[in-house]
């Protein structure tokens, strides 16, 4: 029961930051007449990357990179 919520929550997480990407991308392409929600969004996200320094946005970049490696190493061994 605990696996199956987990394993939802994670393809939630994973749908929200698509969703970001996704919107972010179609502001670049489409520009003012992206939409109300798409311009929010992309703002909203441009400005909380703005305000994380690059050195911390680096740094946790690196470590989910980092923990993806040592995870998938150690998920293929028997």
């Amino acid at each position: 029961m605990i696996e199956r919520i987990r394993k939802l929550g994670w393809l939630i997480v994973e749908a929200a930051l698509l969703l970001v990407v996704l919107c972010m991308l179609l502001n670049i392409i489409l520009g003012a007449d992206s939409g109300s929600f798409i311009a929010s969004v992309a703002a909203n996200a441009t400005q909380l990357l703005q305000a994380i320094p690059p050195g911390t946005f680096v740094g946790v970049i690196l470590i989910v990179v980092l923990y993806w490696l040592i995870r998938s190493r150690l998920s293929g061994q028997p």
